[in-house]
């Protein structure tokens, strides 16, 4: 994943306007018009200019800061909105956006689990108590089920015992975690295990081998 912020000379708590300057300035200097026949050059004002598309939009700024931090390349922005059961909608459902497009291999568990702790915190679920939107909640709920099946299945409890505050003795929604929970150990057991059937396979394999070449 490419370092934007790097790309640009900025830091990451960087504001629209520094930017902004900040890409002008590159982007005069490595401008193919200034560095003809130099592939170098125009190879590093292309990543300048993709650079500076993200950032400079706050929805795709926002979604490349979460899949940034998701990676371990730097600490969470945080944005000062007011907290709103719509507002933890579209942060659950563009969390699940971004995950979609992600190597789950190259993606950090425990800053996945911290994200989706920091979205179920106290606070935020006391906002979510207050204003009891069944319908925000069950989509939060959803959302999150789906973010959590990129996760281990120990890192699970916290966030379980969480979703079900928010679920609020609902039979669905109560179900779905359940059931989500239930499905994520059980695929835990089957890839502890795994190895082991594949060993005593190979193992079989190998002894059959060994005998049929024997008795030939």
């Amino acid at each position: 994943m490419k370092d934007y912020y790097k790309i640009l000379g900025v830091t990451p708590s960087a504001s629209a306007a520094e930017i902004k300057k900040a890409y002008r300035a590159l982007a005069f200097k490595y401008h193919p018009d200034k560095n003809p026949e130099n592939s170098l050059s125009e190879a590093h004002f292309k990543e300048i200019q993709e650079a500076y598309s993200t950032l400079a939009d706050s929805t795709k700024r926002r979604r490349y800061d979460d899949e940034r931090w998701l990676m371990g390349m730097g600490a969470k922005t945080q944005y000062k909105e007011a907290v709103t059961p719509g507002w933890l909608v579209n942060i659950c459902r563009q969390l699940t956006a971004s995950l979609a497009k992600m190597d789950t291999h190259r993606m950090s568990q425990k800053a996945l689990e911290a994200y989706i702790l920091l979205i179920l915190s106290d606070s935020h679920l006391g906002v979510l108590e207050q204003a009891a939107d069944k319908e925000a909640n069950n989509i939060i709920v959803n959302e999150l089920i789906k973010a959590t099946e990129r996760l281990h299945a120990n890192h699970l409890e916290e966030i379980e015992q969480r979703l079900i505050i928010i679920a609020n003795g609902d039979v669905d929604m109560l179900q779905a975690i359940d059931e989500h929970v239930e499905a994520r150990v059980r695929e835990a057991r089957r890839d502890k295990i795994l190895p082991y059937i594949i060993g005593i396979i190979t193992l079989a394999l190998c002894l059959a081998m060994y005998f049929y070449a024997g008795w030939k």
